[in-house]
């Protein structure tokens, strides 16, 4: 496997980084790095991009998805779950995972522009690497110290027990080099979604940092995260960010459990600033509030989904945060954005493991979607 090997200068400390397996850009010459003061932050004279943002084929979107705390997913099939007994084994998967990485992969399908960047151990990374060019990702892993931590999924008939490991340990001088890496791929009016847990040592406020730096660049940036507070919303004012009900409870208040307090709740962070708020519920489908904008008030939109055998729920919400990407990058309606999100969460739930959606098994559902703009 090829690397790359080059130095950026930031806060005066000269950082080696490795870069696995590094790509074309997506659609525009690959610029080298940028110097020390665009490291260190963009200027505030820049603007962000989200705001009227056009739909459509008017022009070419790139999508890059940023992973800070990968896994490899084991998934174990058990013939019993019984205590201070052995259980045997009786079938295995192993993957890649990651919030980041699983938006990619249903990208991926879809056959849109999308890169994937992540960070990796160097003592596994091969291994990692492989599960990417398996999934025929196009990506860039920068290496750091340590291994990616390896998650265990214990199935047994409807039963399912998660053990999730700890991150890698990140230094914030890697997350400023991580910052460079993602703005000389980037282009403005890409997208770019950040999604997942983060490493030992970087804090949300470093990570607040990243995306507002990105998001000042050009970006349409997307947040699936429940690491942020209301006030950190409202600075970061996001195109779009994806939390499920339990999410959406870290950040605000939500009165009761009926979609009229949902949707009051997800209007709380349209009114702070966050451009489209699209809240995943499961079987009960999906709720979306848009921002009000000079050119009008936002819409509120519900979709609802058939009733279907669900094997796992790992990897619906990113299906479905991938499924509005996918539809909006295509020119889609705010409506038939939402419908397709919703498909594509749906069928992630009837995979087994940590399979997500792809463009067919969302295709397959999609005429069974019903969703309607609220009054």
């Amino acid at each position: 496997m090829k690397s790359v090997r080059f130095s950026v200068l930031f806060r005066l400390e000269t950082v080696k980084i490795v870069l696995v397996n590094p790509h074309t850009p997506l659609n525009h010459r690959l610029p080298r790095f940028r110097q020390t003061a665009d490291i260190a932050g963009p200027t505030a004279e820049k603007t962000a991009a989200g705001t009227g943002q056009k739909r459509g084929s008017d022009m070419h979107r790139g999508i890059i998805t940023v992973t800070l705390s990968p896994s490899i997913d084991v998934t174990l099939w058990l013939d019993g779950l019984r205590t201070d007994e052995a259980n045997r084994v009786t079938d295995e998967s192993r993957g890649v995972g990651g919030k980041g990485i699983n938006v990619s992969r249903v990208v991926q399908s879809y056959g849109l522009d999308n890169l994937c960047l992540a960070v990796a151990g160097k003592d596994n990374h091969a291994e990692f690497c492989r599960y990417l060019e398996k999934d025929g990702l196009r990506y860039e892993v920068l290496q750091v110290e340590g291994v990616v931590r390896e998650n265990l999924t214990l199935r047994y008939e409807e039963q399912t027990i998660k053990l999730n490991r700890k991150g890698l340990s990140m230094s914030t001088m890697m997350v400023g080099a991580l910052m460079a890496l993602i703005q000389s791929r980037m282009k403005p009016g890409d997208i770019v979604a950040f999604g997942g847990s983060l490493p030992e040592n970087i804090t949300p406020q470093d990570y607040l940092e990243l995306i507002l730096a990105v998001k000042n660049a050009g970006a349409l940036v997307a947040v699936d995260t429940d690491l942020f507070t209301l006030e950190q919303y409202r600075r970061i004012s996001p195109w779009l960010i994806k939390p499920n009900i339990h999410e959406l409870r870290h950040v605000v208040e939500v009165p009761g459990t009926t979609i009229t307090d949902v949707v009051s709740a997800a209007r709380r962070l349209a009114d702070a600033g966050v451009e489209n708020v699209l809240v995943s519920l499961g079987g009960n489908g999906l709720v979306c509030v848009s921002r009000d904008t000079e050119d009008g008030p936002g819409e509120t939109i519900r979709a609802m989904v058939p009733k279907v055998e669900v094997k796992s729920t790992v990897g619906a919400g990113d299906s479905t945060l991938a499924g509005y990407i996918v539809g909006f990058v295509k020119g889609k309606s705010q409506l038939e954005c939402c419908r397709l999100a919703a498909a594509c969460g749906t069928a992630s739930a009837m995979k087994d493991g940590t399979d997500v959606a792809d463009k067919a098994s969302a295709a397959a559902l999609l005429p069974q979607i019903q969703a309607e703009v609220m009054a």
